[in-house]
């Protein structure tokens, strides 16, 4: 447990040293580098697990805390620097080191090139750093400095080509984008301290259960800006337009990012929050409404993407909005157990994606793909274990239970609507996944591919594929106490569970009558004004885009070109103007005639009696 600060200092070590000497550095010694960074944290976070589980007392929670200095003082406040693990933040920290050597090991097989391996590793420790920090952070501001680095290394990961113009534009986009969600935080940090006066998160906790009332203003303000924090971070509806920049980054770095880094960072902040959450339940309605707009939206758009990237992004971000239904239902050991799910479907759906824009030498439309089943089976396979669980293969895969859980509590809730979105979502999610699959490896094969792929780049896959089963269904979780622990009521939920089955099945016969070999009946119900109408808004993302801009980038344009001038230097330039023709008229006066200054003088004498009389 002493050794913990070193989970932090490594990588940020693994950062200096590669960002530096990187380029000098062979690429085989890189691949060492980046390797055993992420081996000696998975390394400490095994002592420390062991650590934990031998210090821990049954039914009861082990909590550690290591001060390490006061950061900053001003006036009465003064902000800490200190670890802080318990069995929730244990959880997440076991998940990041796991799942980020997993993307390690299959990143050093796929990048050929010595400045990407080296940028990526580098990028990726700043990540790895950040996140260790935003869930050991005893202390909200020390959360907030975590979740900014978060932010800016994502940054760096999405402008990983950044000499291209358009990546560097998609990355200033997120940049700007994720700022703003930011601020939200901040304002929440503020809100907290104003009326809580502390930072600490566990005396926000305890100040909060016993001073504050549940649903009063103070707590549904703070609890409104964290939550647009989250959902800023999670990507979700409106702010689906910086998850849509991850196009530009390689898969590697949009499998660091989409899989675990932007889940967990926005998850984590409910999570351990939870409290304060539970105490507001306005905020619970937002949730809901969020959630339920996001499936829709992203799952009609994966419908009828071509993009490769841009199918599987908006596949995993409609997987993404369950997360904020299993909030709603304020069961909070569901949720996590829906983010172990959520980070191994999605990393397996984004690495078998990357093998597969490998074999196509850079090609991302999914129709100029076809028949490689026979000849890549094993990539086959994984794809065939996302689509069982996207879909939700019942009883097999570990996203079914779930799933249907998460559906069982809104229905046990009277939340009968978002129970039904969640359902449709299923349905298109699996559509969508299928269509993916017939076209690449069913339909004529339009381009021979020689490409060969290794078993190493294979192993990743192999063994989120075992994960995404149902092996890791009763996994002992250290949460006792940390959070709240709400029971589900199985009564009849076998019958919803039927329910799934008909949906996945509903889902496949759909997806093999549109895609496998559709007919001439379909291609005539396809080419209807209606479906032509429909799939040109999905496809241009329900124009959402440009919306924006011309919401907000067109007036911005607007007042910039006023501005190029800035009207504070043309008002100086008016008046510099007004002195100078003043000047030049008093130059004037000076004739050199001495009758003209004695009158002068004799003028200004009088001028000056008159108004002495005066007053």
């Amino acid at each position: 447990m002493n050794l913990l600060y070193l989970t932090i200092v490594i990588p940020v070590l693994s950062f200096l040293l590669l960002i530096c000497i990187g380029h000098h550095i062979r690429r085989e010694n890189i691949t060492v580098i980046g390797l055993s960074t992420i081996g000696l944290l998975c390394l400490l976070m095994g002592f420390v697990n062991i650590d934990y589980h031998v210090n821990s007392v049954p039914e009861t929670s082990l909590i550690y805390t290591r001060y390490l200095w006061n950061w900053f003082t001003i006036n009465n406040i003064t902000v800490p620097v200190s670890l802080y693990l318990d069995g929730l933040s244990l959880v997440f920290l076991t998940m990041i080191a796991f799942f980020s050597l997993i993307i390690y090991f299959f990143a050093a097989g796929y990048f050929t090139s010595l400045k990407d391996i080296y940028t990526f590793y580098a990028y990726g420790n700043l990540l790895i750093a950040s996140l260790f920090l935003l869930i050991l952070a005893g202390d909200l501001f020390v959360l907030f400095v975590g979740w900014v680095g978060v932010s800016i290394s994502c940054y760096l990961l999405i402008g990983f080509y950044y000499r291209t113009k358009k990546v560097s534009y998609s990355a200033v986009k997120w940049f700007a984008i994720i700022h703003i969600i930011d601020a939200f935080l901040l304002i929440g940090i503020f809100l907290i301290y104003t009326g809580l006066n502390t930072l600490n998160i566990a005396d926000i906790l305890n100040i909060a259960s016993n001073d504050l009332a549940s649903d009063s203003e103070i707590i549904f303000w703070i609890t409104l800006v964290l939550f647009v924090a989250v959902i800023g971070r999670l990507g979700l509806f409106p702010f689906h337009l910086g998850i849509a920049q991850f196009v530009m980054a390689p898969m590697p770095a949009i499998a660091l990012l989409q899989s675990f880094t932007i889940i967990l960072s926005g998850s984590y902040l409910v999570l351990r929050l939870s409290l304060l959450f539970t105490m507001s339940s306005d905020v619970f309605i937002f949730m809901g409404v969020i959630a339920g707009i996001t499936i829709i939206f992203a799952s009609c758009i994966s419908l009828v993407q071509n993009d490769i990237k841009r199918l599987v992004i908006y596949i995993n971000l409609c997987q993404a909005s369950y997360l904020l239904l299993a909030f709603v239902t304020q069961n909070w050991v569901l949720s996590l157990n829906f983010i172990i799910s959520y980070c191994i479907t999605s990393l397996l759906l984004l690495f078998s994606t990357s093998i597969l824009i490998k074999i196509g030498n850079g090609e991302r439309n999914v129709n100029r793909f076809g028949g490689l089943w026979r000849q890549y089976p094993i990539l086959y396979s994984c794809f065939i274990m996302s689509a069982a669980s996207i879909s939700s293969l019942p009883w097999v895969m570990l996203s079914f239970y779930a799933k249907s859980d998460i559906i069982w509590e809104l229905i046990k809730a009277n939340k009968m609507g978002l129970g039904i979105i969640a359902l449709i979502g299923s349905l298109l999610s699996t559509i969508s996944i299928l269509r993916l699959i017939f076209i690449v490896f069913h339909h004529r094969q339009k381009v021979k591919r020689s490409t060969k792929i290794g078993f190493l780049s294979y192993l990743p896959l192999i063994i989120l594929a075992f994960m995404s089963t149902n092996m890791l269904l009763y996994l002992p979780l250290p949460i006792q106490g940390i959070i709240p622990i709400k029971d589900i009521n199985a009564e009849n939920q076998f019958i919803l569970q039927l329910l799934l089955v008909a949906i996945t099945i509903l889902g496949f016969i759909i997806a093999y009558i549109l895609f496998y070999h559709p007919n001439p009946e379909i291609k005539e119900v396809v080419n209807t004004p209606i479906s032509k109408m429909l799939i040109k808004l999905w496809r241009n993302e329900w124009y959402f885009s440009k919306l924006i801009h011309r919401l907000f980038v067109k007036p911005y344009h607007y007042i910039a070109l006023l501005m190029k001038k800035d009207p504070v230097s043309k008002w100086m330039y008016f008046v510099n103007w007004g002195i100078k023709k003043v000047n030049f008229q008093i130059v004037s006066l000076e004739s050199g005639q001495l009758r003209w200054y004695i009158m002068s003088i004799v003028t200004g004498s009088i001028v000056m009696l008159f108004l002495l009389i005066l007053i």
